[in-house]
C-alpha cells in the first residue's frame, strides 16, 4: 500500500508540473477540432459523409460490434487501449508531434458527426446521450494520451537538439507510465463499460 501511496504521490507531482499546461493545450486542441469538424460538415458535406462512413468501416473491422449490433466490452477496452497507447507512443518520432493527429482525427469526427445527424433529423440531445455517457472517461483519456505523446515528443527533440532543458529519459518514462496505468487505463475501462451498458439506455430516452 505504501508503494502505491509513493506513486500516487509522484504522479500528483507529475501532473501538477509542467505537464500541466501541455495537457490545457491539447484540451483546448480537441474542443478547436471539434469546432473545425462542425465546419467541414456545413461546409463538405459529401466528403464529411464519407469520412463518417471510412470510420464506421474501421469499427466494423475492428471487431467491436458483432453482426447483431452488439458491443463487446473486451472488443472496446482492447481498441481503446490500443489507440491510446500508440498516441502516447508516436511521441517517440523527435519533430513531427504525431499524436497530435490523433487528437485532430478524434475532434473532427466528433464534429462532423453531429453535424450529419442533425442534417438527417437526428436531435443535438440525442447526439450528446450518444456521446457524454462514456464520452465523460473516453475523452479525457484520450486528451492525456495525447499530451503524454507530445510531452515525449518535445522531451525527444531536446535530447537530439542537445538542449540543456532536456529530462532523463527514463526518468520521463516512468512518470508517463503512471499517467498511462494509474489514469489513463482505469478510465478506457469506465468507458468500454459504459459505452456497453449505459450509452444505449440512456439513448433510448431520445429515440
Amino acid at each position: 500500500m505504501s508503494w502505491l501511496k509513493e506513486q500516487a504521490v509522484l504522479l500528483k507531482r507529475f501532473l501538477a508540473g509542467a505537464f500541466c499546461r501541455t495537457l490545457s493545450l491539447c484540451a483546448l486542441g480537441m474542443l478547436l477540432a471539434v469546432l473545425l469538424g462542425v465546419g467541414t460538415g456545413l461546409l463538405l458535406p459529401e466528403e464529411s459523409a464519407q469520412v463518417i462512413n471510412f470510420f464506421m468501416e474501421q469499427v466494423e473491422e475492428s471487431g467491436a460490434i458483432n453482426e447483431q449490433g452488439e458491443m463487446s466490452v473486451f472488443s472496446l477496452l482492447m481498441n481503446n487501449w490500443r489507440a491510446m497507447l500508440v498516441s502516447a507512443v508516436y511521441g517517440l518520432i523527435p519533430f513531427l508531434f504525431l499524436p497530435l493527429l490523433s487528437l485532430l482525427y478524434n475532434g473532427l469526427l466528433l464534429g462532423i458527426l453531429a453535424v450529419l445527424l442533425q442534417s438527417r433529423g437526428v436531435s443535438i440531445l440525442t447526439y450528446l446521450a450518444g456521446i457524454l455517457p462514456h464520452g465523460i472517461f473516453e475523452l479525457p483519456a484520450l486528451v492525456l494520451s495525447v499530451a503524454c505523446g507530445v510531452v515525449l515528443c518535445r522531451n525527444m527533440c531536446r535530447m537530439v537538439t542537445g538542449s540543456p532543458r532536456k529530462v532523463p529519459f527514463m526518468a520521463l518514462a516512468e512518470d508517463l507510465l503512471r499517467v498511462l496505468v494509474l489514469v489513463i487505463a482505469p478510465l478506457t475501462v469506465a468507458a468500454a463499460f459504459v459505452e456497453c451498458y449505459v450509452t444505449p439506455v440512456v439513448m433510448a430516452f431520445f429515440l
